[in-house]
C-alpha cells in the first residue's frame, strides 16, 4: 500500500490505495486523492491499457466539458502514462444512496427516497445521449447538497473496448436489465429498468430479485417482481411497468419524470382510502406484467430450443457425412447423389435434414407423455436391399434428438420398431417412425400396444458414434451383396 502519482490530461494527481472510498465496484475502486486544488476522489478502473488496446477514455473527457447539476463532475480522466491504468478524478462525495439504505436497514423515508428519485431522473435527462448501463444506489452520490449520478460512461467505455463477457462480469446483477443478460445493446430503457430496481431498494430495502447469480438472471428474464405495498397503487403499478421485460414496453424517461416527480405527495395520498379505480389499475398492471413475463419466458425458451436444435442438426449431418465417407472410402463402386448412397444392391437413405418436432402433431397432446422424454426433433435412416427387380427389403430406424431425463441431457438416439405378430406383421421390419407418431411414445413407454421396440434406443453421438457407424456400415455391406433380410426374431438382441 502506498501513495501513487498519476499524470492525466489536466495535470498530476496522487492517491493512496490504503484509503479506499467505499467498496470496490465491478468496474473499479475509488481512493482518496489530492491535486493542486485539494482533495479529490480517484477512481482506478480494473482494466489496463493492453486489455482495452490503448483506447482513449473519451467519454470521461466529453463529460468534463459539460455543466451538469445532477451528474458527478469529472475533473480529469484518461490513461496514466506510467502505469498504463485508466483513471477518473472526481470531487469527494459525502455518501452514497446505498449507504442510506444500509443505515436504514431496510426502506428509507419517503422524503429522502422521492428527492433521490427526482435527482436520478434529472441526471439521466441531462445526459440523454449516453446510457449509464450500471445505475444502482452505490452509483448515486451526495455532493454539494444534492444527489448526483456517478460513473456515467464507464460501462460504455468497457463495452466499446473489450468483450461482451467482460462487461457482463462487471455489471451489478441485481440491477441489470434483461437485455443486458441476453447480450443486447443497452438503451435508455435499460436505465429505466435499473431505476425501477433502485426504487424497489429504496421502498422495500432490497432490489426486486435476490439469490444466486443464476437465480437473479432467471428472475430478471422471466419473473414478475412483487408490488411495492408501501406505495399507493398508482405508483406501485408504474414501477412494475418500469420493470417490464421488453425494453420498448417500459415507460419513457419523460413519462417517468411526469409520474415519479409526484412521489413527494405519495405519503399523504397513502393515508387515505384509494379509489376502486386505483386498485383496479394496480391489479391490471400486475396481471399485464405477469403475462408479459410469461410471454417473454416462452419466447426465450423457444429461442433457446431453436438454437439447441440448430446445433443438433449440424451434428447429425456431420455424423451422416462421416458414415457416408466411411462406406465410400471402401470401394470405387460407391455412388453418392442427392437421394443417398448406392453400393451394389444397397441403397442407403438419410433425411436431407432433421425435422423439428411440433407438439400439435400428437392429436393436441403433449408428445412423449408416457416416456416423459423431451424430444426436440427427429430424422430417419434406412437401407434397402434390392435382391431382385421385384423383391426388396428395407431396414429403417428413427433418430430422435431427446433428453431422456436420465442425467445425460440432450443426445441423438437410434431406435427401431416392429409389430406384434398377433396384430399384423410388416415385411420391412425393423422400421423407423416419424418423430411425431404417438406409436413411438407407446412403444418406449411400455404401454400395451401393437407397436414394440425392435432395438434401442442407442445413443449415436459423441463417444457412441463409432458404434452407430459400424452398425450401419455392416447393414449396407450385407445389403450390397443381397444378403440383408428381415431378422428371424424380434426384438433384436444381437447385431453380430
Amino acid at each position: 500500500m502506498a501513495v501513487h502519482i498519476i499524470r492525466l490530461h489536466k495535470g498530476e494527481w496522487e492517491y493512496d490505495d490504503a484509503c479506499p472510498l467505499g467498496k470496490a465496484g465491478g468496474f473499479g475502486e475509488v481512493f482518496h486523492g489530492r491535486g493542486a486544488d485539494g482533495d479529490v476522489a480517484v477512481k482506478r478502473l480494473k482494466l489496463n491499457a493492453n486489455q482495452v488496446a490503448h483506447r482513449e477514455l473519451t467519454i470521461g473527457r466529453q463529460l468534463m466539458q459539460r455543466s451538469l447539476s445532477h451528474v458527478v463532475q469529472i475533473i480529469d480522466a484518461g490513461q496514466d502514462s506510467e502505469s498504463d491504468r485508466y483513471f477518473l478524478v472526481m470531487p469527494v462525495c459525502k455518501f452514497s444512496l446505498q449507504d442510506k439504505i444500509d443505515e436504514a436497514n431496510g426502506a428509507i423515508d419517503m422524503k429522502t427516497a422521492s428527492v433521490a428519485i427526482s435527482a436520478i431522473i434529472v441526471g439521466l435527462s441531462e445526459v440523454k445521449d449516453i446510457t449509464h448501463r450500471d445505475l444502482k444506489p452505490a452509483n448515486v452520490l451526495f455532493h454539494d447538497g444534492k444527489w448526483k449520478i456517478a460513473d456515467f460512461g464507464i460501462a460504455k467505455f468497457i463495452e466499446d473496448s473489450t468483450s461482451a463477457e467482460t462487461l457482463r462480469n462487471s455489471l451489478t446483477p441485481k440491477y441489470a436489465a434483461p437485455e443486458q443478460w441476453q447480450g443486447d445493446r443497452p438503451t435508455t430503457a435499460t436505465d429505466i429498468y435499473a431505476l425501477g430496481c433502485v426504487i424497489h431498494a429504496l421502498f422495500v430495502g432490497q432490489p426486486p430479485f435476490l439469490g444466486s447469480i443464476d437465480d437473479i438472471r432467471e428472475s430478471h428474464l422471466h419473473s414478475t417482481p412483487a408490488p411495492i405495498t408501501v406505495l399507493p397503487p398508482r405508483f406501485s403499478a408504474f414501477v412494475s411497468h418500469m420493470l417490464r421485460k421488453l425494453p420498448n414496453a417500459r415507460p419513457t424517461l419523460e413519462r417517468c419524470a411526469r409520474v415519479l416527480l409526484e412521489l413527494n405527495t405519495a405519503q399523504k395520498d397513502n393515508n387515505v382510502i384509494h379509489s376502486s379505480i386505483d386498485e383496479a389499475a394496480k391489479q391490471v398492471e400486475e396481471i399485464e406484467a405477469r403475462e408479459e413475463a410469461e410471454r417473454q419466458a416462452a419466447t426465450t425458451l423457444y429461442n433457446e430450443r431453436n438454437a439447441l436444435f440448430k446445433d443438433a442438426e449440424t451434428e447429425l449431418m456431420a455424423i451422416k457425412d462421416r458414415l457416408f465417407s466411411k462406406i465410400s472410402d471402401s470401394s470405387e463402386s460407391v455412388k453418392i447423389n442427392y437421394k443417398g448412397l448406392q453400393f451394389g444392391k444397397a441403397e442407403l437413405g438419410f433425411m436431407s435434414k432433421p425435422a423439428r418436432l411440433v407438439s400439435s402433431y400428437v392429436r393436441g397432446e403433449k408428445p412423449y407423455q408416457y416416456t416423459g422424454w423431451d424430444v426436440l426433433g427427429w430424422s430417419i435412416i434406412d437401407v434397402t436391399c434390392c435382391s431382385s427387380q421385384i423383391n426388396s427389403y428395407t431396414w429403417s430406424a428413427s433418430l430422435l434428438f431427446a433428453d431422456r431425463k436420465d442425467g445425460n441431457g440432450f443426445r441423438w438416439y437410434e431406435v427401431s420398431f416392429w409389430i406384434h405378430a398377433q396384430s399384423r406383421s410388416r415385411k420391412n421390419e425393423p422400421f423407423g417412425l416419424k418423430g411425431y407418431k404417438a406409436d413411438i411414445d407407446f412403444a418406449l413407454g411400455n404401454i400395451t400396444h401393437f407397436v414394440n421396440v425392435a432395438y434401442g434406443p442407442f445413443p449415436i453421438d459423441g463417444e457412441d458414434e463409432e458404434s452407430f457407424i459400424s452398425r450401419w456400415t455392416e447393414l449396407v455391406a450385407k445389403a450390397a451383396i443381397g444378403q440383408l433380410t428381415r431378422p428371424s426374431s424380434m426384438p433384436i438382441r444381437d447385431f453380430g
